[in-house]
This record gives structure tokens, sequence and C-alpha cells, in this order.
């Protein structure tokens, strides 16, 4: 069952936690110890949908989840957050697939390494940073995003629901990350969207690769290709690491995944939607954490 942990910061410095978070965490609800396992559980509430979730992050460098761990995790995470109805379980590279029945690997992330190679100008492409006036090439390209991470997330959501947020995210991106949009003869052909980006535990900055996308008319050409040099460019250029993403599981995403490991991209952390009614929960007896909300923030879920 899951207890209060009897880590302190030292043992949580120790683990690449930040000092500050380590000592935060040091007093906080949101550390617990499941299986043996420390992890921090924190509530997240969905910026579109409302939907209240925990996010689950181990502080181990790899975890092997079975269906008694996931059990377990869920009695301590609802006894936290009773009003949640999905885990977000972050894994770390290595862990082992997630068998439980109902849940989706939905974010698959991946880091730059400088093994990566960059693919320099071609004839009749230009890729610039956006403006404002390409609102009307980029945001509905967000859109559609939004709605598929939520549908491989198992949340049911539309365009209608997105639109608004999509657009602040645009703006926000133009002011604080960076947007390349590529063209050729035929006009606009994709664009790939930077954010700027921190973890929660060790306070490291980093920027992600938060969406990227080819039209169609375009798949074939050098689009993708340039696309994606331009933003590991950027990131070297401002001295922080890159992560990108895989949405979904299946042979499709896996052979994305596995093509992205070949050509420089190094595997990281697995995020592993869960809705709670998918889950055999283990009856506490009584719940040893108390019921209190944790000061720590959640971190944000792209796309989710």
């Amino acid at each position: 069952m899951s207890s209060r942990p009897d880590a302190d910061a030292a043992e949580l410095r120790a683990l690449g936690v930040a000092d500050d978070v380590a000592d935060l965490l040091a007093e906080s609800d949101a550390l617990a110890r499941v299986a043996d396992r420390l992890v921090v559980i924190t509530p997240e509430v969905d910026d579109v949908t409302g939907d209240a979730r925990a996010l689950v992050t181990f502080l181990t460098s790899s975890v092997h989840t079975g269906p008694e761990l996931v059990a377990e995790l869920a009695v301590a995470a609802t006894a936290l957050h009773p009003g949640i109805d999905r885990l977000v379980l972050v894994l770390p590279p290595g862990s082992e697939p997630l068998a439980t029945p109902g849940g989706t690997a939905y974010m698959r992330y991946v880091l730059a390494t400088d093994r990566l190679v960059t693919t320099g100008p071609a004839p009749g492409w230009q890729v610039r940073q956006a403006t404002a006036d390409d609102a009307d090439d980029v945001v509905p390209l967000f859109v559609a995003a939004l709605v598929d991470g939520y549908r491989l997330a198992g949340v049911a959501t539309d365009e209608s629901t997105v639109d608004e947020y999509a657009v602040g995210l645009f703006g926000q991106a133009l002011e604080v990350g960076a947007v390349f949009v590529a063209h050729d003869a035929d006009g606009f052909a994709g664009h790939a969207t930077v954010l700027p980006d921190q973890d929660d535990l060790t306070g490291r900055d980093r920027l992600e690769l938060f969406d990227q996308f080819v039209l169609p008319r375009a798949h074939g050409t050098p689009a993708g290709s340039l696309l994606t040099s331009a933003a590991v460019e950027h990131a070297r250029a401002c001295g922080l690491p890159l992560r990108g993403y895989v949405s979904g599981g299946g042979p499709t995403a896996d052979r994305v995944y596995e093509a992205l490991v070949a050509k420089g991209w190094r595997p990281d952390t697995t995020y592993w939607s869960l809705p709670l009614s998918a889950l055999p929960l283990v009856s506490p007896s009584p719940p040893s954490l108390p019921l209190a909300s944790p000061s720590l923030p959640a971190e944000v879920v792209p796309g989710g």
C-alpha cells in the first residue's frame, strides 16, 4: 500500500531533484512511497475540458509497471484527490510498456542529440519565423493537433472546444517561443512550433517541439526536414535541450518513433493515460495518505 515516505530533501537531491523543489516535496503531501517506489502525485485540471486527473511522476531511472503497482497508484492518487477520473503516469526512459487494460501511451518524448544532422537550404523552399499574419495557416493545424491529442488520451472533444485555446497558444508561441513556417511556389506547406518548457523536478529549462505538421501536398518534399532543422538549430542557438514527441501508439506511431531514434533523437519520458474506470482499484485499509492538496504545481501535458 501507499504511505507517507521517510525520504528527506537530501535523498531527493540525490535523485536529481532541484534544491528548492526537494525542500518543498520533503514537506509536501505530493510525495508518496508506493510499492517501495518514490513518486510525486500532483493534481491537474485540463485548461480546455476541465477534466481532473492526477499526474504520477516516478523518481527512479526506470519502472516495471505491473497491474498491482498501477492499482496501488490509483488508490494513492484517489486518496489524495478524490475528484480525479484519470491517472497520467510519467514513465522514465527504459521503463517497460504498461500492460494495464485501458491504458494508452499517448505521448512518447524524444530528446535531440548532437548526432542529429540538420538540413541546409533547399532550392525553391523558404523557411522563416512566423508573424501574426500567419495565424490563418497555423492555428487550424494547432486545432487539429489538439483534438487528436485529446482523442489519443481517451478524452472526447471537438474543434469548437479548442479553437480559443489554439488562438491563444499561437500568440504565446510568437511571444515567448518560435513558430517556423515553410513555403514553396504553391504557398504555405507546414509549420514547426517551439515552446519554452521546464522540468518541474530538476528545474532545468528546455524547449519543446510542441507541434510540427506538413500539409499532405508537401509530403515527400524537403518541407519536413527543413522545419525540424529550423527547430533544432533554434534550440542549439539558445543553448537549450529540445524535446519532441510522437502521439499515440500502434504500428505507424512505432515506425515514426523508431525513425526518430535512428536519426539521432534519444528516448525520453512516456506519458500513459489511464481512466480510473478501467482499473481494478485496491481498497485502502484505511488510506494512509492525508486528504490534502499538494502545493507543488503539476507539469502541463502538452496537447492535453
